[in-house]
């Protein structure tokens, strides 16, 4: 009879720890929060390349690559391998990729120009390996990082495609 009971009341433990554990919310982990998100570390690092490598760089104009955007292709795809298990368990994760332009032309035109050259960035990605769907967007000259443009070098500045991870 003892022993029936003992069997019983494990029974009933192992039943109520099983049930409660599916029943209880996931704690979050603190030290990942106090050290910034898988993302945060991914777009830090996809930034930090983007300053390495400099801005990817276009005919005057369009959204074709002039020469030398090899390196820059290579770089962002490093990073995001490097990242690639981590990152595997985030849900809707794309990358997005944000075309600016100069205040040179009008506004709709930059705007279609901004969109394309973003495009081209999402290609190249793809066409070099990346599985990751890709999110082109236009801001035109909206979001300029020099302004006024004074010197054909703050034009420069202006005119580039920010590649980031999103959800």
């Amino acid at each position: 009879m003892r022993y029936q009971i003992a069997l019983l009341a494990v029974g009933l433990m192992l039943w109520c720890t099983a049930s409660r554990a599916v029943d209880m919310p996931k704690v979050p982990d603190i030290s990942a929060m106090s050290k910034g998100s898988v993302l945060d570390k991914v777009n830090k690092s996809l930034a930090d390349q983007q300053r390495k490598d400099g801005q990817f760089q276009f005919k005057t104009g369009k959204a074709e690559f002039a020469s030398g955007n090899t390196k820059r292709v290579s770089g962002l795809l490093k990073v995001i391998s490097n990242y690639s298990n981590a990152l595997s368990s985030i849900p809707n994760l794309h990358v997005s990729a944000e075309g600016h332009t100069d205040t040179d032309g009008t506004a709709e035109a930059n705007q279609k120009l901004s969109l394309a050259r973003a495009q081209t960035v999402c290609g190249a990605l793809h066409a070099k390996g990346m599985k990751i769907p890709c999110t082109p967007s236009g801001a035109g000259s909206a979001k300029p990082l020099v302004s006024p443009e004074k010197s054909a070098a703050d034009k420069q500045n202006n005119r580039r495609v920010l590649v980031q991870m999103a959800k």
